[in-house]
């Protein structure tokens, strides 16, 4: 039988070479053990099926940090599971301005039609998701084109207020939740769903946080899933690049290369090279201030 101070010196052991300095391990590489550094974003980027997301699991359950994970596929198990539809959104602390721009990228409108929402909701009682409607509905129009206009964000608005309007759990739990925390997004059918929902938890972590002192210790773990949905709207980008400052680092899992501006605020690994991408590597790799690694194997 194994004595239990020897199995608790390993594990110590064992948890100090996962974790090291703010770094986590991830493989080995043309340098030996090749660590991540949390000090700044991370994007791991690759093909579909190319362990992207075992990677993240890893990161999260060696971080010792809290992970909250936003679930595009239900692919993730490292802790608790709930449903996005379950979640109450209330939006009532939002600036009209930034709740009309979040609506309208999420359902793709036009500059236009994001000007309309806006002026149709801005002095209206916004509460709940359904008040959206009843703002917009009420709006009176007086136009050809603003009626049309109308209709069209209506009938998609409408579409899917369904997934966000039953739910019990406030999002200031997802903060208070001492522990790693899944926000599952696979039941949502449709795209604009899914990026609406991540838009409003995004920014409601963003405007929690920006409250509090910058900080350099990481407070939270923000894993996102399928992150290129997400990371080309303008005022996304914004909030993550904003987000490193208040303790929050954002691994963002992606298939397909993030704006400049995002890749200039992380640390990035390439889990499988691709055609399609611009860094001319032909392998697995981990780039940290523009200094190249190569990764033989992730573990």
């Amino acid at each position: 039988m194994i004595d239990a101070a020897l199995v608790a010196l390993l594990s110590l052991a064992l948890a100090a070479y996962l974790w090291r300095n703010g770094e986590v391990f991830i493989g080995i590489g043309s340098t030996g053990a090749v660590y991540l550094p949390l000090d700044k974003h991370v994007t791991i980027i690759g093909p579909t099926r190319s362990g992207k997301t075992t990677l993240a699991r890893k990161i999260a359950r060696r971080s010792g940090r809290k992970a909250l994970v936003i679930d595009w596929n239900g692919e993730y198990g490292i802790g608790p599971k709930i449903r996005a539809s379950r979640l109450k959104l209330n939006i009532s602390s939002l600036n009209k301005k930034i709740l009309a721009e979040l609506i309208g990228i999420s359902l793709n409108l036009n500059e236009p039609s994001i000007y309309f929402l806006y002026r149709s909701i801005k002095d209206q009682k916004i509460e709940r998701p359904r008040d959206l409607l009843e703002a917009i509905d009420s709006y009176l129009t007086t136009t050809k084109s603003e009626t049309e206009m109308k209709a069209a964000i209506l009938r998609r608005l409408e579409y899917i207020l369904d997934a966000m309007d039953k739910g019990k759990i406030p999002l200031e739990f997802i903060i208070k939740y001492n522990g790693n925390l899944i926000i599952d997004l696979s039941e949502l059918s449709l795209v604009e769903e899914k990026i609406l929902i991540i838009s409003l938890i995004l920014t409601f972590i963003y405007n929690k946080f920006r409250n509090k002192p910058i900080t350099k210790d990481i407070k939270l773990l923000l894993i996102i899933d399928e992150a290129q949905n997400i990371i080309g709207l303008n005022i996304i980008r914004h909030i993550i690049t904003e987000m490193a400052k208040y303790g929050i680092r954002v691994v963002m899992v992606t298939n397909v290369i993030p704006p400049e501006d995002i890749l200039a605020h992380t640390n990035i690994v390439l889990v499988k090279p691709h055609i399609s991408y611009r860094f001319n590597i032909n392998n697995s790799s981990i780039i940290i201030n523009d200094k190249i690694i190569k990764i033989y194997k992730f573990i």
